[in-house]
Parts: structure tokens; sequence; C-alpha cells
């Protein structure tokens, strides 16, 4: 019974430290956008070619979510940009999966790597960043 307990437990946190997109391909950010995060499509409205990137909008259309790739279609950082009416859901699913190292700042280590989330409010919509924090 305690290694089933034990099991589940590592299961429930490898959930909450989700997969990062960064060093991922393009094409398996694809493929994870695809199993796991269902309520987001592939959003193609605006297309600017000056950059590289894979834009997704939730269900309700208050996220979209923009995954950047360099040359090589590897991802190099994410963007989500929210309404308002997300704040307070955003905030609570970041402070439940990831260590607060400032008031809008986030950090979790992946793979042996670490990143950094950081939100920022604007007037009429806030973003939530992640990037990989360089190695000194």
């Amino acid at each position: 019974m305690k290694w089933i307990i034990v099991g589940i437990a590592i299961l429930i946190s490898g959930t909450l430290h989700a997969q990062p997109f960064i060093d991922q391909s393009k094409e398996e950010v694809r493929a994870i956008m695809k199993e796991q995060h269902k309520d987001f499509h592939p959003d193609r409205s605006v297309v600017k070619q000056a950059y590289n990137y894979l834009k997704y909008v939730n269900n309700s259309q208050t996220i979209t979510w923009i995954i950047y790739f360099n040359e090589q279609d590897v991802c190099t950082s994410s963007k989500k940009v929210c309404d308002y009416s997300e704040y307070d859901f955003i905030m609570d699913e970041l402070d439940e999966k990831y260590e607060k190292a400032d008031k809008f700042q986030w950090k979790h280590q992946y793979s042996g790597d670490e990143f950094l989330i950081q939100l920022e409010e604007q007037d009429w919509y806030f973003t939530v960043r992640e990037s990989k924090i360089k190695e000194q």
C-alpha cells in the first residue's frame, strides 16, 4: 500500500510541473499541445513572417499562447497573453505549480534546467512569459 501511495504522489508531482516547450522542436510542441492542452487550438488569424512561432487560443478566447522558435525550429521561449478575467486562475495556477521567486516571478526546474516565469500587468491584458535561465 505504501508503494502505491508513493507512486501516486510521483505521478501527481510530475503533472504539476508540466514539460516546458523550451528546447523542444516545433513538431514536439504541436504534439504536446494536442495531447496536454486540449482546450487550446491553433490560431492562424495573423501570421507575421518576421517571427518563427506557433500561436494557440483557448476555447473561450481569453488566452493566446505564443511559442517562439529559432531558425532551427527549436523553442526559445513562450508567452501567454491573457484577459484579466483569467487573472485569479492564472495566479493560483502559478502559485500552485511553481516556486515563487518574487511578486510576479516563479522558478522551476525540469530535466536539470532552470526556468523563469514572469507575469507582467498591462492596461488591458497581462502576459506570462517563460524562459530558460541562462547558465552563468
